[in-house]
């Protein structure tokens, strides 16, 4: 997506979020954009095109993820494709993590699983609130700017982050993020 999301829905550019304000924010703006409340066919394709761009919008600002790899392109970061960066030793630690998760759904451990849970979604909200003092500073009202070497640490905690999304995920594919 092109557009500033945040300007898109009139909401402040930081990682804290009050979603009951997006959510009541998006839909005054889709009441407003419905195509059925054009005076013209060409207007309806125009309220159309800018209803999907919200939508998208939203979409993007919900996911804690997704609004933070925003963020950190629109302050000038790095994309995942071009910083792999993790810890020291992270990789042997999450392959062992993952053996570990194949050998209780091999042996059919809840227990295991469920411990494996709980350490992944632990690490999953500590790289969440990492990301979020990274970009937001200690105050939810600060005007906090992240500094370059910010930045290149956002990008390496959402590296990190990533991980512990999909070992949720093959944990329980059901697992909503959002829920956590």
């Amino acid at each position: 997506m092109t557009t500033d999301i945040f300007a898109l829905l009139g909401i402040p550019v930081r990682f804290r979020l009050d979603r009951e304000d997006l959510q009541r924010r998006a839909t005054r703006l889709a009441a407003r954009l419905h195509p059925d409340r054009a005076s013209n066919a060409i207007a309806a394709a125009s309220c159309t095109d800018e209803l999907a761009s919200v939508h998208a919008a939203v979409g993007i600002l919900e996911n804690d993820l997704g609004r933070a790899e925003a963020l950190l392109a629109m302050q000038g970061g790095l994309g995942p494709a071009e910083d792999h960066g993790l810890p020291e030793g992270f990789l042997e630690s999450m392959l062992e993590i993952r053996m570990e998760l194949e050998e209780a759904h091999r042996l059919d451990d809840e227990v295991g699983r469920l411990r494996l849970e709980a350490w992944a979604a632990g690490e999953w909200e500590a790289r969440r609130d990492a990301v979020e003092r990274l970009f937001d500073g200690d105050s939810a009202d600060s005007d906090h700017q992240p500094s370059p070497a910010d930045l290149l640490e956002i990008r390496r905690e959402l590296n990190r982050w990533r991980y512990s999304q999909r070992m949720l995920e093959q944990i329980d594919p059901g697992i909503n993020a959002l829920d956590l």
